[in-house]
């Protein structure tokens, strides 16, 4: 065999050297490539959010025409502490059900009791039994659901959970800029949000006696005096995954040490007594239930916020436990989601906008509230 012929058997494989470099090219090509599909993935599942959003704020719209008011949260249920009556705990989803082609999960449900047997709560029914509500209940609906958030909330298994949150303005007792003081002793002014509220259960103070007078409050169209391009109807929120302490703090909800349950408090010195250190804590037992029941409420499972901290703040709710579970609207929960920097958010014309993080906060207020006049340039936000 001739020099040449050698020297080209001897260049037909690669070098170790040769390979190595081979394969840093292909982990960098990989490394280049893997942000690029996983930012694709993450618009798709945001424009798969936009698109739930519309059709939860086309549901209500629909609902207003029907009813003429907002769809109705139910808070807690009827008989509690010995009132009359048998209904409650029906949360706002309910009510849009025959709006977004769920007609037949509508006609399931028991709407005249939430006291399927005995004195036994309607979550007894979901847990336990077999009836049409635990079947509905049991049944997941994926435009209730953000494709982002990834987490399920198994503390009851198979239980449908939610994504989205309806807008109450901001607890009664806060005071934004420019609010009146509330008189000592003298009743909260109402919501300032979209839903309708209702305590189903009459003539008993779990919370206290500022606060009764005004938690029943229907919304119809003609309140919402600020426009409704200019007022948030849904938004969304992480759900906790049933072992109530996830890391994630914007999964728990957390409540904090500043005098948030006190009448006229200040919304900057809520926000600021938040940021303190050591003011924000963890309520596991209360966490357990985020985003857990897109049908049943009494409280716990959270389908409404308010616009005070801004979007993916740590959910905060009440310190105290009964204003928790019976005036569910005066919560201080923010949105919350896993879309890269913001939130999506329905308005009630039936628009969706992608509200950043860093929202101007007197601009974020404003879009909480229905009809306290202010003007709001979309720059702004």
């Amino acid at each position: 065999m001739s020099t040449s012929a050698q020297h080209s058997a001897l260049r037909r494989g690669f070098t170790l050297i040769e390979l190595l470099v081979v394969i840093a090219i292909i982990a960098v090509l990989i490394a280049l490539l893997l942000p690029a599909v996983q930012a694709a993935r993450e618009a798709a599942r945001r424009a798969q959010c936009t698109n739930n959003l519309k059709q939860l704020g086309l549901g209500i719209a629909n609902y207003v025409d029907v009813n003429l008011t907002t769809p109705l949260h139910e808070i807690r249920f009827a008989a509690e502490g010995g009132s009359n009556g048998s209904a409650g705990c029906k949360s706002w989803y309910v009510g849009i059900l025959p709006f977004v082609e769920q007609s037949t999960m509508y006609n399931a449900l028991n709407h005249e009791t939430t006291l399927p047997t005995g004195d036994s709560y309607e979550w007894d029914d979901i847990a336990t039994k077999s009836g049409p509500d635990y079947t509905v209940y049991h049944t997941s609906i994926s435009t209730f659901l953000c494709p982002s958030d990834g987490i399920q909330n198994t503390n009851l298994p198979g239980v449908g959970n939610f994504n989205y949150v309806a807008n109450t303005g901001h607890p009664r007792n806060m005071l934004l800029p420019g609010d009146p003081t509330i008189a000592s002793g003298g009743a909260y002014p109402p919501l300032t949000g979209i839903i309708s509220m209702s305590k189903m259960y009459s003539g008993i103070v779990f919370c206290n006696a500022q606060s009764d007078p005004t938690t029943n409050n229907a919304v119809t169209l003609a309140s919402i005096t600020d426009g409704t391009s200019n007022t948030a109807a849904v938004s969304e929120s992480l759900v906790n995954d049933g072992q109530g302490n996830s890391p994630d703090p914007r999964r728990n909800l957390n409540y904090t040490t500043s005098y948030s349950d006190s009448p006229n408090a200040q919304v900057m010195t809520v926000i600021q007594g938040a940021q303190a250190p050591g003011a924000l804590q963890n309520w596991q037992s209360w966490s357990y239930y985020k985003g857990l029941s897109w049908g049943y409420t009494d409280g716990w499972e959270r389908h409404v916020y308010s616009h005070v901290f801004p979007p993916n703040a740590p959910a905060i709710n009440t310190y105290n436990t009964n204003t928790f579970r019976c005036n569910e609207g005066d919560s201080y929960m923010n949105p919350t989601g896993n879309h890269p920097g913001g939130v999506n958010i329905a308005f009630m014309d039936g628009s969706v906008h992608f509200i950043k993080n860093t929202v101007n906060l007197q601009a974020w207020w404003a879009l909480g509230t229905r009809g306290r006049g202010e003007v709001i340039s979309s720059d702004s936000y």
